[in-house]
């Protein structure tokens, strides 16, 4: 019998809890999370800059989506 994946879990603004994977800015190369069963469903870096950022004016961190649908 294969492994069993267990993805991490996040809340979102209503409280439901998702399954997050993990995915890459186009903006800036940063990481955020976005819910395995609705991808439009985001949790932005915002004030977290990683090393590798390309552009610390990007909006996942002057305006990040935080557990709800990206707009």
């Amino acid at each position: 019998m294969g492994k069993v994946l267990t993805l991490p879990e996040r809340q979102d603004a209503q409280g439901g809890w998702h399954q997050v994977l993990r995915e890459v800015c186009y903006g800036c190369g940063c990481r955020y999370l976005s819910a395995e069963d609705d991808h439009d469903l985001v949790w932005e870096p915002g004030r977290e800059v990683q090393s590798s950022c390309t552009d610390e004016l990007c909006e996942c961190h002057t305006a990040p989506v935080i557990g709800e649908r990206r707009g």
